[in-house]
């Protein structure tokens, strides 16, 4: 648990010095040269990292994991630079609500693009190693939910362009109304009918890889399937997914564009038909932060994954 916290204190001081980093690079040309300087060397060191990996993965005792590692740091490289580059930004921006010229909005264009490029290759990686995944701890939730949360506020620019209030409501974070609380939960409903087509079309079209998905999400939920660690399980996935990437993200960046990355983190999920059903969730999740804040949509990824957890472990 110790490594734990620390990776905590680690993940949110290094989003605490981007984030402020960031924002003042807007009214600093040295702060932003530096910017520059720093993103692209470590960019340029990953890309050739990543090519050297592919010219040597011949050699390797396990080519084919040694190409696919090459493979992933390449990603890691050209999507934590392409947005370096104004053009790049430019184009995106006409599909993307974000400001080409913010540095802010850059360094999170280069974060996130890199996670969408390199995640699924790092995700196959582990499956093609014979890896697991291990047991979700409650101490792990809560510091999860901890991260998500703080690196959201930081992200927003939290006590450097915006107060307390201001970061809670750029968030999305305001009460919904009784209606909107009502269709929050009928939307838990919707959330099992677009689960359900996809593990069925998983079950049709990829057989064994459903079977693998379900064991391997069964022994990651192991720890957790009384009703209180289902409860703490779905409030963390709830509260700190939706703050982050429903509160925080989309507003920046679109719906899609967020939905793609919600997509890809859940490399659990391996390259299957149910990451059609995650990203169809996560755009139906995406339209209710829009029309009715974020609070609801935690509402319903809260109630829907604390139900799921339930009935996994019923059944």
């Amino acid at each position: 648990m110790g490594a734990i916290i620390g990776f905590a204190f680690v993940t949110v001081g290094i989003g605490a010095l981007l984030s402020a980093w960031a924002h003042h690079a807007d009214a600093s040309r040295a702060l932003r040269v530096l910017l520059y300087i720093i993103f692209g060397g470590f960019s340029l060191l990953v890309i050739l990292a990543g090519i050297g990996a592919l010219v040597l993965s011949n050699e390797m005792p396990d080519a084919g994991l040694s190409r696919l590692g090459g493979l992933a740091l390449l990603a890691l490289g050209l999507g934590l630079g392409l947005p370096l580059v104004p053009f790049v930004r430019r184009v995106l921006a006409r599909v993307m609500p974000f400001d080409p010229d913010s540095m802010a909005d850059m360094v999170g264009l280069s974060v996130l693009l890199a996670i969408t490029l390199a995640f699924p290759l790092l995700g196959a990686g582990v499956s093609d190693a014979g890896g697991t995944y291990g047991p979700v701890q409650r101490g792990e939730l809560v510091v999860q939910t901890a991260i998500f949360v703080l690196l959201a506020f930081l992200s927003v620019g939290t006590f450097i362009t915006r107060d307390l209030g201001a970061a809670a409501r750029r968030l999305g974070l305001w009460m919904p109304t009784p209606r909107q609380i009502g269709i929050a939960l009928a939307l838990v409903v919707v959330a099992f009918i677009i689960a359900g087509v996809a593990g069925a079309l998983t079950q049709v079209f990829q057989p064994g890889l459903e079977r693998e998905i379900e064991d391997r999400m069964r022994s990651v939920t192991q720890e957790v399937t009384d009703v209180p660690g289902a409860i703490l399980l779905g409030l963390s996935a709830g509260i700190g997914e939706e703050i982050l990437f429903r509160g925080a993200i989309q507003p920046r960046y679109g719906i899609v564009f967020t939905s793609l990355v919600f997509t890809v983190i859940h490399v659990q999920y391996d390259i299957s038909l149910v990451l059609v059903g995650v990203f169809a969730l996560a755009i139906m999740l995406g339209l209710e932060r829009k029309y009715m804040g974020t609070v609801a949509a935690i509402i319903t990824h809260a109630v829907y994954n604390t139900l799921t957890l339930l009935i996994q472990a019923a059944v």
